[in-house]
């Protein structure tokens, strides 16, 4: 026998004695009643450490499942999304330049008083302008040919709704 085994045997004859004595000495309805309180507890052990856990962590679950379907639901279309941005060419974008700039005011029925180029920087004076039809120009240069404004000075005309303006543009960089 190896050292292990005659340590465990020692340490089993240790304490099987005295519950094995203990267990003998008791009257026969002492033993039925022992045995099932022990039943008793050794079943709410099981219960408590096992199924328990099981139990809450499976309604746990079921309760969060909805949710992380929606999250990779959304996962999946901002996925989908990204490779069909990814697989788009750039578009080219219209360089600032004085014509580029006069289309784009004809196109929503502005004149400019003035427009003075200064390397990468255009100056648009606009007189006697809808604020409203101001503001839709400079959103749409910014979206669809990439201009973004560095300076503006806006004032008040002297009909309501209508502005003079100094706007300088510049082309976005995207790093």
């Amino acid at each position: 026998m190896t050292s292990a085994t005659k340590v465990f045997n020692q340490t089993k004859e240790k304490f099987a004695m005295p519950i094995k004595d203990f267990w003998q000495q008791r009257q026969p309805r002492e033993r039925v009643m022992l045995s099932c309180g022990l039943a008793v507890v050794l079943s709410a052990l099981v219960y408590l450490l096992l199924i328990d856990p099981a139990l809450s962590g499976r309604m746990r679950l079921q309760k969060s499942l909805p949710v992380l379907r929606q999250q990779a639901a959304e996962l999946q279309l901002l996925t989908a999304r990204a490779a069909t941005l990814s697989g788009r060419t750039a578009q080219l974008v219209a360089p600032l330049s004085k014509g580029a700039i006069d289309t784009a005011l004809t196109g929503k029925g502005l004149m400019a008083k003035s427009v003075v180029m200064s390397g990468d920087f255009a100056k648009v004076q606009l007189s006697d302008v809808a604020f409203a039809g101001l503001l839709d120009w400079l959103d749409e240069v910014q979206k669809t040919a990439h201009w973004q404004v560095a300076d503006a000075t806006v004032t008040l005309s002297a009909q309501a709704g209508v502005v003079n303006a100094s706007v300088t543009l510049s082309q976005q960089t995207h790093e």
